[in-house]
């Protein structure tokens, strides 16, 4: 089986998940309802403007996103199982705030039980929604303490901590998808800091 996820060694992720939350508050309505819609793209000029840690760290890398977007998930939120692309694309998943004790959970979900479905509201991306519910298989699991590297292909689910003060908040970066690292979490392996 091909690799789900990579930790990212980022020294100083902190700071930026720091200065992504001063964005999310002081230059979007993203946290002002009651109830955060789940998945929200923002412009990369916008925040790369307003985060100049995460500006650097991509510009230090050579890495030109082609999308982010912030993932806000409530304490009491019932875990929603879905697939992000049929084909393989590696993103970075990134914690923000009260990512603690929440787990990311992948499946073993075959593609005939999927269903493409999306979200125009809040984003120009597609996604595949489960056609039955089962206790489907676990591949793996992860606590987003630090930025990963995650094929978006598998299914997943984030599981928040029900005791968490606060909603979780993380971001995700993509890049161009004909890139090596879309396409695969083995080429981050080599990948420099």
């Amino acid at each position: 089986m091909r690799p789900i996820y990579k930790v990212l060694d980022v020294d100083n992720h902190q700071a930026i998940s720091d200065q992504v939350y001063e964005y999310v508050c002081n230059n979007t309505d993203i946290l002002k309802t009651r109830y955060p819609v789940f998945y929200t793209d923002v412009s990369i000029p916008h925040i790369l403007q307003h985060v100049p840690l995460l500006k650097n760290f991509l510009e230090q890398r050579f890495l030109t996103p082609t999308l982010i977007s912030i993932v806000v998930v409530t304490p009491d939120e019932t875990p929603y199982i879905h697939v992000d692309y049929i084909d393989p694309f590696v993103r970075i998943l990134w914690p923000v705030m009260h990512c603690e004790g929440s787990k990311t959970k992948f499946y073993d979900i075959p593609k005939e039980f999927l269903k493409l479905n999306s979200q125009p509201e809040a984003s120009t991306n597609t996604y595949y929604d489960i056609t039955e519910e089962r206790d489907w298989p676990i591949l793996d699991e992860i606590e987003l303490i630090q930025p990963i590297v995650f094929d978006a292909s598998f299914a997943h689910a984030v599981h928040p901590n029900p005791t968490a003060p606060g909603n979780r908040i993380s971001f995700t970066i993509g890049f161009d998808k004909d890139l090596p690292i879309s396409k695969s979490v083995k080429a981050w392996f080599s990948f420099q800091r």
